[in-house]
């Protein structure tokens, strides 16, 4: 078998300088759907690993825990060559845990493969890499790979597996199509008329993937083949007498080849004939593939001698018969050849830009491009061109990822400890054996060594620094190579960093670039633990490791709470090992004490209802004598204030929850002295949609009205929660950025912002168990303030609202919130993973039996097609989710591999207070109430955290206690 010739440096560097032969590419799949195997075929083809290894080495999966777990965990780059072509390929993870590292790669990418397993078809991250694709605006190629498992495997015949691969196909462009249309109609303006012509008007042919349109692959990565059908199609035009183009269309659909007229008709399915596409292509690999049930090794020989390749006696005689057959298909059908060849035909190269994604990078999207200074704007036309004799350099760090001292280069080794690990100021002798580099892209101009550069972070701070840069290298993957300027277009990674940037960073030559926009967050860290050094004396090590470790980890968020507790936030199970094994080995070398999962929760009311069945009447009097309106002085008796919480509707929650973006934003805004238009237009378009769904909503309380009465959102002026001003106080409007000058001479003004800070406190901490609330507002009834004697000499009036007073009604106001908050009945509200299973029909039972225990619902389990698996979707709660992957391996005996993603907040419908009353109630639950509350058993876990009182029996059943003594 030949093996392909290492590609050397300097021609990749040489290639490097002429950004029309570079292609920017990544690799996005669901987990174990071949993506890193892919990697390994396309890196044997340069000649960096041998193709006899390629599937069984994973060598873009560098760390050993990845090897361990067979799953990738960062995304990882490589140089490859093709034709005189630069390739940078860009391995991403698949688990859900490691989303963000997708994120870092797809940003510096201008095309993607997508790989399907053809056997699994299209799970939920596939799902989300086409969407994330299409948002990013990148040219993808589908690769539909192990077809070899449809006949090893599901032993079907050719087909079968047509139909089957047509189904897939089917499923994978429905997503597609989803994605696109959403997109359309969020974009056009919403009325009745527009929401059809949108659609139609605009042209999705361009979209959608069809093997005739040549941007599909069909293959194994594992055996290393892969081929489009224009490779068949030039196989075959000689022989059967056919112009290309016509076969390579009448390849896929329901056509056939008549041998009389020498033509492709249609109509194969009705007139008993095999389409085109099996009998050219599928038959042909189902023969070769029948050979690993049926050994004969002659007619293996014969088939490779026909095709030219040669097979040598060893390999024909191999134990392994898939030896030969994977030698012969991959030198027949190579896989890096039929697919490189597309990516340098339909993804762009780093010139072609389209100009939106340029204003994209530059430009939020609460931010209009237009009002930005005319030196800003013009970086624009520099992304574009990518020139690298440009004059403005401009370069986009999507991550930090720590290297091993093996990967640098013996002449770098003597500066290795001045790129270490953070400054080693600490007086640690230790060596590092990690250096942080900067994965980075440059847009324009040239990156040299020793350049200076400012270092532009997500919060711009136009004073910064100019920083040198110090080493450059090409990312080979587990190497890296030096380099001394890396010109425009190029994927690179930079050195001596680690103390200017810390997950993301955009360098330039000029002050005036702006900070590129923030990579899209697809998932939700949620997951939190708190981290403590067995030995107190190491907690300076511990705070370091935690700062590499956020450095390191694009997803990770690490928090100092304010009792004192160092908290990391991740996204699941597979991400906290990993974050808590890598602060062990490598970033602080201490051991720790990690602490129970911790997962928040939110409380919230809602609206009474009568419970017992037998006699609701008494129930709905002993309600309606419960007075809701809370009445609360402040002590010195000065001010008063009345008011009334009652539940949100859930629209408007969940209007609020999506728009949180916007309140942030409108909250930074506040601060500022001026204010974009488009966020302007984002409020009034809030504005309208409140309007809209108070006018509609059942309670009384709400009308058209209330949109001008809100005096404030919280907690942290963004939340779900409302404060409502119902009383004769003229508060400053919240929809108007534009500070109007006090003309009130109300008394009451000075201390309007000591009654929304008092809200805001009550939001964020409630009364059942400190933690925030969502969906209640506060309507205020009446408020009345008296100024007292020594306030209304004039010369005291600058220091009124910061007086005494001022905290009096703060207290006042969060004491009334969270009083009015227990006049209405109280629920927990708690996060929700949704988790998808694909099963055989004969665990199905034991999956449910594991969700039930879990108090976890199943919303679907629908029969896929061909495969006689089920596709379980189901929501768990994530405070029930511990363990949960493991339990569900060990009952179906590692049959379902779950994927928990967080989806959505959900009440915990039950009382934590609830105790029986009633006589059923007694009858049912007994005296005590023997059946467990889960609200309570949640609450009183979260209090006892936090060192809140709790109410708990400790002796059930005292007796007398005998001493010791007595008992001798």
């Amino acid at each position: 078998m030949t093996m392909s010739r290492r590609v050397e440096l300097s021609q990749l560097v040489e290639l490097q300088r002429q950004p029309d032969h570079i292609r920017n590419i990544c690799i996005l799949a669901h987990v174990d759907h071949g993506k890193t195997t892919l990697a390994d075929s396309l890196i044997a083809s340069n000649g960096i690993i041998s193709q006899r290894l390629a599937g069984k080495l994973r060598y873009l999966d560098s760390r050993p825990d990845e090897q361990e777990r067979q799953i990738t965990m960062k995304s990882s780059s490589i140089a490859l060559q093709y034709e005189g072509h630069l390739v940078n390929l860009i391995d991403s993870p698949g688990h859900v845990d490691f989303s963000s590292e997708v994120s870092t790669a797809i940003r510096l990418c201008d095309g993607a493969i997508i790989v399907v397993d053809v056997v699994e078809g299209v799970c939920p991250q596939t799902r989300i890499c086409l969407r994330q694709a299409y948002q990013e605006k990148l040219e993808t190629v589908l690769l539909l790979n192990k077809l070899d498992r449809l006949v090893l495997e599901k032993r079907m015949d050719a087909a079968e597996a047509y139909r089957h691969l047509t189904q897939v196909l089917e499923q994978v462009n429905a997503v597609v199509g989803n994605i696109f249309a959403s997109d359309v109609l969020a974009k056009e303006v919403i009325s009745t008329k527009d929401q059809i012509s949108a659609l139609e008007d605009t042209d999705d042919s361009r979209i959608y993937y069809t093997p005739a349109n040549g941007n599909v692959v069909f293959g194994s990565a594992l055996d290393g083949w892969g081929f489009t059908l224009k490779t068949f199609a030039k196989m075959y035009q000689d022989k059967l007498g056919v112009p290309l183009d016509q076969l390579e269309q009448g390849m896929w659909g329901d056509y056939f080849y008549s041998p009389k007229k020498k033509t492709i008709e249609k109509g194969a399915h009705e007139k008993g004939r095999k389409p085109l596409f099996v009998q050219l292509v599928l038959d042909n690999l189902w023969n070769i593939y029948d050979l690993v049930d049926n050994r004969d090794p002659d007619k293996l020989k014969s088939i490779s001698e026909k095709l030219g390749i040669p097979q040598t006696a060893r390999d024909l005689k191999h134990a392994d018969i898939r030896i030969p057959i994977r030698n012969l298909l991959s030198q027949w059908l190579p896989i890096d050849s039929s697919l490189l060849a597309l990516i340098l035909q339909i993804v762009p190269n780093p010139r072609q830009i389209p100009e939106s994604k340029a204003e994209k990078l530059l430009c939020s999207r609460m931010e209009d491009f237009r009002t930005f200074p005319a030196q800003t704007q013009a970086l624009k036309q520099d992304i574009l061109k990518c020139d690298s004799a440009a004059p403005n350099l401009i370069v986009f760090i999507s991550k930090m990822f720590p290297a091993d001292r093996s990967a640098f280069p013996g002449s770098v080794a003597e500066c290795f400890s001045r790129m270490a690990l953070l400054d080693s100021a600490d007086g640690d002798s230790e060596q590092a054996d990690e250096a942080f580099l900067a994965f980075a892209r440059v847009y324009s101009g040239t990156l040299r060594r020793g350049d200076k550069v400012y270092v532009i972070g997500p919060k711009h701070d136009p004073k910064s620094l100019a920083v040198q840069i110090d080493h450059l290298f090409v990312l080979m993957g587990r190497q890296l190579e030096p380099v001394e300027s890396v010109p425009a277009g190029n994927i690179v990674g930079i050195a001596g960093l680690q103390n200017h940037v810390l997950k993301t960073a955009t360098l330039s030559s000029t002050p005036y670039c702006p900070p590129f926009v923030d990579l899209p967050q697809i998932a939700t860290p949620i997951l939190r633990v708190a981290v403590e050094p067995k030995d107190i004396q190491n907690m300076p090590r511990l705070v370091r490791g935690l700062k590499l470790l956020n450095q390191a980890d694009a997803c990770v968020q690490v928090r100092i709470q304010e009792s004192g507790e160092h908290v990391l936030l991740t996204l699941g199970e597979v991400h906290l090992e990993r974050c808590i094994k890598d602060l062990v080995e490598s970033y602080a070398k201490v051991e720790l004490n990690v602490s129970k999962p911790i997962v928040p929760f939110k409380e919230t009311i809602v609206k009474f209802v009568g419970t017992s069945e037998e006699n609701p009447e008494e129930e709905l009097a002993k309600e309606r004598e419960r007075e809701k309106t809370v009445t609360i002085h402040v002590p010195s008796r000065q001010s008063c204030v009345k008011l009334v919480a009652i539940p949100l509707p859930q629209e408007v929650i969940e209007l609020l929850e999506g728009s949180e973006p916007i309140l942030k934003a409108h909250a930074a805004a506040q601060d500022s002295s001026e204010v974009s238009q488009v966020l302007q237009d984002s409020l009034e378009e809030l504005k309208g949609k409140l309007s809209k769904l108070f006018s509609e909503a059942e309670l009384e309380e709400f009308n058209e009205t209330t949109v001008d009465r809100i005096w404030s959102f919280g907690p942290k002026k963004c939340g779900t929660n409302i404060l409502l001003n119902h009383s004769d106080f003229q508060h400053s409007s919240i929809w108007n950025l534009k500070k109007p000058e006090r003309t009130s001479n109300d008394f009451r003004s000075n201390y309007e912002s000591s009654f929304v800070n008092g809200f805001q406190l009550a939001s964020l901490a409630g009364p059942l168990c400190d933690e925030p609330m969502q969906g209640v507002c506060f309507v205020v009834l009446e408020w009345t303030a008296l100024p007292s004697i020594q306030e209304e000499d004039q010369t005291t009036t600058t220091v009124v609202s910061h007086g005494p007073l001022s905290g009096q009604i703060m207290s006042a106001v969060k004491e009334g919130c969270k009083r009015a908050f227990q006049n209405q009945p109280q629920r927990l509200v708690h996060p929700m993973y949704s988790c998808n299973i694909t099963v055989n029909s004969d665990v199905l039972g034991k999956l449910y039996a594991v969700l039930g225990r879990r108090h976890g619902r199943i919303l679907s389990a629908d029969l896929i097609e061909g495969s006689g698996q089920f596709d379980v979707s189901a929501v768990i709660p994530v405070i029930e989710s511990f363990n949960f992957s493991t339990e569900i391996r060990k009952q179906t005996s590692g049959l379902a591999m779950p994927q928990l993603v967080f989806s959505h907040w959900e009440i915990v419908d039950i009382d934590p207070h609830w105790v029986p009353t009633t006589e059923e109630e007694y009858e049912q639950y007994g005296e005590k109430a023997d059946f467990t509350n889960v609200a309570k058993v949640y609450m009183d876990s979260i209090r006892e955290r936090k060192g809140l009182a709790v109410e708990r029996k400790t002796v059930e059943h005292a007796e007398k206690q005998r001493t010791l003594s007595r008992n001798k």
